[in-house]
């Protein structure tokens, strides 16, 4: 089992995130397939044992952490999240449940290439837009914060400089 870990702190814009989050799952699934499944019980048995399958999903799962806790928040963006990772997972699932290939590690490879393409057809676009929408909201709302407490027209700059006089008065008062 892998260990958990704490997402990331976020840099860059959603183009970068984006980025990020395909390397991740890319690594991340090929190194799986490629080192951690069973390779002898899959030739056996013709399809993945279902540790194999577990795994595959929790590390999938693990490529959408950092993500998740970023737009936790988020509701259009954690649906789209939540339905590229049922259907990355569905993917790889039906691409890995086969008789082993001859040549299991070009099967894989293209395996990790083909939800890559899914992903890009079905999911991107909208998840960007969402995403790029999400991020301005939040600029918005912290600019209009900062105009607000920062200008002493306002009624929200005045009662927190009032507060502050108050405090600053109450303490000299202690002395």
């Amino acid at each position: 089992m892998a260990t958990p870990r704490a997402p990331r702190k976020a840099i860059g814009g959603v183009d970068v995130q984006l980025e990020e989050f395909e390397d991740d799952l890319r690594h991340s699934l090929g190194f799986h397939l490629l080192i951690n499944v069973n390779q002898e019980a899959w030739a056996e048995v013709g399809e993945l044992p279902d540790e194999d399958n577990r795994l595959t999903e929790e590390v999938i799962d693990g490529c959408f952490l950092d993500l998740k806790h970023r737009y936790q928040n988020v509701s259009a963006v954690m649906d789209l999240l939540e339905h590229c990772r049922i259907l990355i997972q569905n993917v790889v699932w039906a691409a890995m449940n086969v008789p082993r290939p001859g040549d299991a590690q070009a099967h894989i490879e293209a395996v990790v290439d083909n939800v890559e393409a899914v992903y890009n057809r079905v999911i991107y676009a909208p998840l960007r837009t969402e995403m790029i929408m999400a991020n301005h909201s939040a600029e918005v709302l912290q600019r209009t914060w900062r105009r607000c407490i920062t200008d002493p027209a306002h009624s929200a700059c005045r009662r927190r400089l009032d507060y502050e006089f108050n405090e600053a008065v109450r303490d000299l008062n202690a002395l």
